[in-house]
């Protein structure tokens, strides 16, 4: 009888894939990026076009001015701003494992520590 190999998967997976450290994250980081700067300029726009102001005369010359709220327009911008900052935490996250691509040392009994 030959002794039992170690063995060097953790499931159905091999021990030296590491999914989550791909370089490719970055370039995914970097469309997240831009995404977020486009709902940025987005929820500006809704919440200047969200507020109106109206001028009416009251007499000798005067106005009064009204400012009229768009509730549609201000809730998109709001929504527009929120997912912005989501998606903004998301490619910081995305960057971060993508930097971390380095080849780690392989344990000499696979993934797992053997037991004590």
């Amino acid at each position: 009888m030959t002794a039992p190999q170690p063995t060097t998967t953790l499931g159905d997976r091999p021990a030296g894939v590491h999914r989550l450290h791909q370089p490719r994250r970055a370039v995914l980081a970097c469309v997240e990026v831009l995404i977020a700067a486009g709902l940025i300029v987005l929820a500006v726009w809704l919440w200047r076009t969200g507020v109106l102001r109206d001028e009416l005369p009251v007499g000798d010359g005067e106005s009064r001015v009204l400012l009229r709220y768009v509730g549609d327009r201000l809730a998109l911008s709001v929504g527009a701003g929120c997912l912005a900052g989501i998606l903004a935490l998301d490619s910081i996250r995305q960057f971060t494992l993508a930097i971390r691509t380095r080849p780690r040392p392989e344990p000499l009994h696979g993934p797992v520590p053997p037991p004590a």
